[in-house]
């Protein structure tokens, strides 16, 4: 009785629904989280009216990638809104996750023609509750996943549609547009083609030559316009192009992108995602390669990482020689759509995340439900087949319950997390980075000392790092604690001799703290790595002034005019000066000669 109520199709999408709104109708009185401050920051005063949304094409999406059709999505959200709204930002992920469920649920239906229906229908219940899902529906700024997802799915279904009935062309165009529409979401979706590739070589049988040809042509079409938009729609940011798509620190791949290096990361990788979609190993908001080692050829991961591939290639020859449609197609669906995240292609940022095989785990629960369901009926178990998946999908859903309520907010989540990430030098960063945001807003102590405590964790795992040392220092200056300060501006200065940054913020301590000689020196110890700077400029003269050393205020101004006389700042320097000294004849004439060369005009009446 309870196997037919499970299958029959008017309950399905109710207890799909049932079971998403279970899980995710809270979030929808949660705040902005890690990381949406890309789509905030982003769409900041650009969409205004219907024709702003033209704009938002041009925008690339945190520095390094391109996903318009996401900008859209918000831009659409904000117009019908008034504002980008928490609340209604969560929503919108909830029903497109609803959506993505169904949309797995009727492909899966096209692609086994409604034979496992048992199989299909819990399979797509078992991913609507897999905690790994949690981060994607949780996290606004992980829209692009849902949309990358809920397109490729149905550009894959009418594929299929297309492949599956004769002179049925309008299905490949809508196919080529949700297509393009998805990898204009994110780039991952075309693990999607990947498997229709995978669709059309191993499960169809006739006009299969000339069923490759279409695929290739339609390929080569989406990936021409996605082409066409990189190249001449987005306005590139001359500095994307020098900035590195990942760090060390975020993945070491990143120094050394061999072959070898690759295939040791990728077994790893394999190792670390299996023990995520089985979650023996629970969800954390960053890792890196502190957290994780992945160039390790001597751990358990590794060797089990290769086990593990093994064990695939093993049951997709066996799919193969028995004609197994569902073993065959989950393994190339897994396969296919973690391939980005695999560390093979390029390094990952954070080595592994829960996002990066959202689409996998749809393929792998239609493996693991396929496989219980062989294992329960040769142990002559079936009737308790649906105890056991029912019973896991509970298991599942209390786990991604709890894990749902620590994405209230950014201060949850690192609560909830960053005492099990502290050999982690990224998650660290920014957690402090996240908690200083909040400072500035805030202005509260209590979130500055734990900027202060999280950047302080990450030294400890990095000591040898720039970035965060000078954040540190900053953290410490603004809490007033100037010692502490200079301290981390003086690792930096060890760390990397090239930085002007350290000096500069060091001598901006000791003249807060009124030392003025030694902010002297460390000033123009920064002036030496940038003589034409004109705040050092500025402030070299400015102290000179305060300490009461005119002539050598009056020279250094006039040495810099004589070895270049385009430095406005130091016009600038002699028209205050002189303002000072009530001349207002040579303060008036600096000033002149200073916008001569960029200043912007003073009027040195109003200044008096």
């Amino acid at each position: 009785m309870i196997h037919d109520i499970f299958i029959s199709n008017r309950y399905k999408y109710l207890i799909l629904f049932t079971f998403v709104i279970i899980l995710y109708s809270k979030t929808i009185f949660y705040d902005y989280n890690l990381d949406d401050y890309i789509i905030l920051d982003s769409l900041e005063g650009k969409v205004n009216n219907v024709k702003d949304l033209a704009s938002l094409i041009k925008l690339s999406f945190n520095n390094t990638d391109y996903r318009p059709v996401v900008f859209l999505s918000f831009g659409i959200e904000k117009l019908i809104s008034g504002q980008l709204i928490p609340s209604v930002s969560h929503a919108v992920n909830a029903l497109l996750f609803f959506l993505v469920c169904i949309s797995a649920l009727k492909l899966f239906e096209l692609i086994f023609q409604n034979e496992k229906s048992f199989i299909i229908f819990f399979a797509v219940l078992l991913f609507s509750v897999h905690p790994i899902n949690t981060e994607v529906v949780c996290s606004i700024k992980c829209r692009d996943n849902l949309l990358s997802m809920l397109l490729g799915l149905n550009s894959t279904y009418f594929f299929i549609k297309y492949l599956d009935e004769k002179n049925r062309f309008y299905y490949l165009i809508i196919a080529g547009i949700l297509s393009v529409s998805a990898i204009l979401s994110k780039l991952d979706a075309l693990g999607f083609w990947l498997f229709n590739f995978a669709y059309v070589i191993f499960c169809k049988k006739d006009r299969k030559i000339k069923q490759l040809l279409i695929f290739l042509l339609v390929f080569f079409a989406v990936n021409s316009i996605h082409t066409f938009f990189t190249e001449h729609v987005l306005v590139k940011n001359p500095v994307t192009g020098l900035t590195p798509r990942v760090t060390f620190t975020e993945n070491p791949l990143a120094l050394d992108f061999s072959m070898t290096n690759r295939m040791i990361a990728g077994f790893n990788t394999i190792y670390f995602y299996i023990t995520k979609l089985t979650y023996l190993s629970a969800s954390k908001y960053y890792y890196g390669f502190n957290y994780l080692q992945i160039l390790s050829i001597q751990s358990f991961s590794f060797f089990g990482g290769i086990l593990i591939t093994i064990s695939f290639l093993v049951l997709f020859i066996y799919g193969l020689l028995k004609q197994n449609k569902i073993i065959i197609l989950s393994v190339c669906g897994i396969a296919s759509t973690s391939a980005y995240a695999l560390n093979l292609m390029q390094p990952v940022a954070g080595i592994i995340a829960d996002r990066y095989i959202f689409m996998a785990s749809l393929f792998f629960c239609l493996l693991v439900v396929y496989l219980l369901t062989i294992l329960f009926d040769h142990l002559k178990l079936k009737k308790h087949i649906t105890t056991v998946l029912v019973f896991i999908i509970l298991i599942f859903s209390l786990i991604s319950f709890v894990r749902v309520q620590a994405w209230k907010n950014f201060r949850t989540l690192i609560d909830t997390d960053a005492p099990k990430l502290y050999n982690s030098y990224e998650a660290m960063r920014i957690a402090a980075g996240a908690y200083f945001d909040e400072y500035k807003k805030s202005e509260k102590i209590s979130d500055l000392e734990q900027a202060i405590f999280y950047a302080e964790k990450a030294n400890i795992v990095y000591p040898k790092n720039t970035l965060l040392h000078l954040l540190t220092g900053q953290y410490y200056f603004k809490k007033g604690d100037y010692k502490n300060a200079v301290y981390n501006f003086n690792i930096v200065i060890k760390n990397d001799p090239t930085l002007i940054e350290p000096l500069v913020f060091s001598g901006d301590v000791y003249y807060e703290s009124k030392n003025l000689d030694s902010a002297l020196i460390y000033y123009q110890k920064a002036l030496i790595k940038s003589p034409k700077n004109p705040e050092l400029i500025n402030n070299i003269s400015t102290i000179y002034f305060e300490k009461g050393d005119k002539e050598k205020c009056l020279k250094f101004n006039f040495d810099l005019i004589k070895q270049d006389s385009t430095l406005y700042a130091a016009y600038e320097n002699l028209g205050y000066f002189y303002l000072e000294e009530k001349d207002t004849v040579l303060a008036k004439s600096f000033f002149k000669q200073g916008e001569n060369h960029g200043l912007q005009p003073v009027n040195i009446y109003n200044l008096k």
